[in-house]
């Protein structure tokens, strides 16, 4: 029989979902805190720009190509057990961050953290859908969505604080503390679930292929805001086709064995697929927009990195309040009118962001402030409707997977994301912050923020497609 979520005292689920969280805000944590230990990581080890991208996508790719394949080993194996493997992953990874000696060492224990994210990210969802059920699982959903959404915003004010205040290494250290305590509160309160049903045996075939189709994409669009590819270079080429083949073999292998990875008829399940195509439009047109818009600030603006930080508050400040009330709201009158309500309104607030022109003073960042905080409405109330449909709209034992594909379409929409919008943006926005790095450089930065050529650094390195 199929295991259905069981009834714990309400102590012990609620602390269950904070050791959930715990993981959750880790793994989201990090994706944004390393972009502004950036450049001093790039003065500590003496490297080129070019090594310093992988601490970035060495983590995203590792997190991306692992997501699905781990989802399904917690459904066969245990949820639990699988969520507390990739926290004590994690965990390590991250000391060994803070301990690196060089680059490469830091590349590698970047891709470790992003194998530790992708298992604590992917079965989240799946643990809280087998621990809490009616009105719960909306509320459960919302806090959920509250900390995935802080944690995505805050990342570069967090990162700021602690590399200005201590040092770059404390961005990880910070994870030690937090790791450890998820552990213990995983191994006490977290039940364990699994798929009764499902064989013991790997899909090996589905784990090479679907890896393959991910390394493939993600790599390709990663690859291709390097300054000497394009869409239409052969490399970008063969990454995209390598993907497509990849995919077409995946879905075909999946459709004729009895146990399958995942399991393409998931996608005649229309709800589930919406659920999909909204996590990867979140992604994809809102998120991989935080990556511009802190260039912005820093770069165009002149803002010191806990300066841009603070101001992506009013973006985050909305998650934890508006989190709960859309995970409640949710389950009164549905995940789809909630979902295309907060679509619609970031939709708006990328419309606001347009309308600040050359003629205004961009100088002062407070012409962005409206489209700000209507962004921070929008990022409230999206992510638990989409999580609630991607899980409430599949049979039980099969949750793990289903949030793992759910998962794959937010990485993937970032990806995409930020390359389609490097590619357009790579003739207009590089050469205007190009311009204006003189400014900032040699005739000092505007009144009240500090010139970012102190730092040691040049600007430029943190641009995609601008080298010396």
């Amino acid at each position: 029989m199929n295991q259905q979520p069981t009834k714990q005292s309400s102590s012990k689920k609620w602390l269950a979902l904070a050791a959930v969280c715990f993981g959750l805000f880790m793994a989201l944590l990090d994706v944004t805190i390393v972009n502004v230990a950036l450049p001093t990581i790039q003065q500590e080890f003496d490297t080129d720009f070019s090594e310093l991208e992988w601490i970035v996508n060495a983590y995203t790719l590792i997190f991306a190509v692992a997501l699905i394949t781990v989802a399904r080993l917690g459904d066969i194996f245990g949820r639990k057990l699988f969520f507390m493997l990739g926290l004590a992953v994690f965990t390590i990874g991250s000391l060994l961050c803070a301990l690196a000696p060089g680059i490469n060492f830091l590349n590698i224990s970047r891709g470790i953290q992003g194998l530790g994210a992708s298992a604590m990210m992917s079965l989240s969802m799946a643990i809280i859908s087998t621990t809490f059920f009616g009105k719960e699982r909306g509320l459960a959903f919302g806090i959920w969505g509250g900390v995935s959404g802080l944690a995505t915003a805050i990342g570069p004010l967090v990162g700021g604080v602690l590399v200005e205040k201590i040092n770059w290494e404390s961005i990880f250290y910070l994870n030690l503390p937090i790791g450890l305590l998820a552990l213990v509160m995983a191994f006490f309160f977290i039940k364990e679930t699994k798929d009764e049903q499902v064989s013991k045996s790997i899909d090996i075939w589905g784990f090479l292929l679907i890896t393959a189709a991910m390394f493939c994409l993600v790599f390709g669009l990663i690859e291709v805001n390097k300054s000497d590819l394009g869409w239409t270079s052969p490399e970008i080429l063969a990454l995209l086709a390598g993907a497509v083949i990849s995919f077409i073999a995946f879905i075909l292998v999946e459709l004729k064995i009895n146990n399958p990875m995942v399991n393409p008829r998931i996608f005649k399940n229309l709800s589930f697929s919406g659920a999909c195509i909204a996590a990867f439009s979140l992604s994809a047109g809102v998120y991989a927009l935080f990556f511009y818009l802190t260039l912005y600030l820093q770069n165009y603006l002149g803002f010191s990195a806990l300066e841009a930080g603070m101001r992506f508050l009013a973006i985050s400040g909305f998650a934890l309040v508006l989190g709960p009330v859309s995970g409640t709201v949710t389950s009164k009158v549905g995940a789809k009118p909630v979902i295309v309500t907060a679509l619609s309104i970031l939709a708006l607030s990328d419309f606001m962001m347009m309308l600040v022109s050359d003629t205004q003073d961009q100088s002062n960042w407070i012409y962005l402030l409206p489209a700000f905080l209507v962004a921070g409405v929008g990022n409230g109330l999206i992510n638990p409707p989409i999580s609630t449909t991607a899980v409430d709209t599949v049979p039980n034992r099969i949750v793990g997977m289903a949030s793992g594909v759910n998962n794959v379409s937010r990485q993937i929409g970032i990806a995409f994301g930020t390359a389609f919008l490097g590619a357009l943006l790579s003739n207009q926005y590089v050469d205007a912050i190009r311009t204006n790095i003189e400014k900032l450089s040699f005739q000092g930065a505007p009144k009240g923020r500090k010139s970012r050529s102190s730092k040691g650094y040049q600007l430029r390195d943190r641009l995609p497609g601008v080298r010396g």
